[in-house]
């Protein structure tokens, strides 16, 4: 059976939608919860994120060929799967306000301080459809054929840095913010909790789907909260802990002092490219997500015509929802990171215990 999107694929958009968050909010949002300790948190991410993929795993093998909402139907009716759908509906549309938020305030702090926002979002706006239009395949390709280039660019960068890092500003461990380390990793494990994108997906990989398949899934996870660690380090490292989380982009600070052998000077511009391209590409796939909703919920089979009401929609929820950096950073803190625990871990877990509890009856059916 021919597979439209692969596991492969899936893992790659994983980190590439990850990317931008990893790079803005993480090492901000850990410094201000667990200090100077607060590099740490990325490692204990995975008490969350190791079982999170394990249970998509276990749903992708236990209903081949299925997506999340049949899933849902199988296990828990279809009454109940409507409405967790419309949920989904509603926190994929808030992902999306804040992602566009996110996109013009990193182009003003950065590159283009004295340009409107609004600029900014015609432009996005207009790529994003052309985007939509082209199709899946398309931005999935796009996503697998730059991550390799970045990840080379950012391992240049951080062989770079090693020797501006400040051991002082990392060391001595603080036994006392070790628990604060832990309770601030939250904010690592919802952007790690992206990887439930392949639920969504899952009806194209076809019926079968390999043990080698299923291990770029965990190469994503390992290779997230490597990119997590790293960064974070790094920023804490050379920016200072109380500089970091008093900056709205810390890590874009930080690759200011970091040259090439004295060559190539402008890796912060760099930084600001890959964080522009990783919030196109997160926010056409939360836009496909969206559409995908909105076809389960009322079963309607294609729904590329809603693309302009929808762009039009978000470009004005923007300004009343999240237009600023401080509205931004109330809606993404308060609402987004709460969501996400349950969109993206509360409810696969409830879909695993079922599953778990059906499987004698799930093996009859598949």
């Amino acid at each position: 059976m021919n597979r439209e999107v692969t596991l492969r694929q899936i893992t790659f958009m994983y980190l590439f939608i990850s990317l931008s968050t990893v790079l803005r909010q993480i090492p901000e949002t850990l410094a201000e919860e667990a200090g100077r300790s607060g590099y740490l948190s990325p490692i204990w991410s995975v008490i969350a994120t190791v079982p999170l993929t394990a249970i998509i795993i276990l749903l992708i093998k236990s209903y081949p060929g299925l997506n999340i909402y049949e899933i849902m139907v199988h296990s828990l009716g279809k009454f109940l799967s409507k409405i967790i759908i419309l949920l989904y509906m509603l926190w994929i549309f808030l992902c999306i306000i804040a992602k566009v938020t996110i996109y013009s305030l990193t182009l003003q702090f950065t590159l283009m301080p004295k340009t409107r926002s609004d600029f900014f979002m015609v432009i996005l706006a207009i790529l994003v459809f052309y985007a939509l239009i082209r199709g899946v395949k398309t931005i999935f390709r796009f996503s697998e054929l730059t991550l390799g280039t970045i990840l080379i660019l950012f391992a240049i960068m951080f062989i770079c840095a090693i020797g501006r890092i400040r051991s002082d500003y990392l060391l001595p461990v603080s036994t006392i913010n070790l628990k604060n380390t832990v309770m601030a990793s939250k904010q690592v494990i919802v952007v790690g909790g992206n990887i439930i994108i392949a639920l969504f997906f899952a009806d194209k990989f076809g019926i079968s789907v390999t043990k080698e398949q299923i291990r770029k899934l965990w190469f994503g996870i390992i290779t997230f909260t490597v990119l997590a660690f790293i960064i974070t380090l790094f920023t804490f490292g050379i920016s200072g802990t109380s500089l970091t989380k008093n900056l709205p982009f810390p890590f874009y600070i930080t690759v200011k002092s970091i040259s090439f052998f004295n060559i190539f000077e402008r890796f912060e511009v760099l930084v600001t490219l890959i964080c522009v391209l990783s919030d196109f590409i997160a926010i056409c796939i939360f836009a496909i997500l969206l559409i995908r909703c909105f076809e389960w919920l009322f079963n309607i089979q294609e729904c590329n015509i809603l693309f302009v009401p929808l762009t039009v929609i978000v470009f004005y929820m923007t300004y009343y929802v999240s237009s600023t950096q401080f509205e931004f950073n109330f809606l993404y803190r308060n609402v987004i990171v709460n969501l996400n625990l349950i969109f993206e871990f509360a409810i696969p877990f409830l879909l695993a215990f079922v599953c778990l509890i059906k499987r004698k009856k799930i093996k009859k059916q598949f």
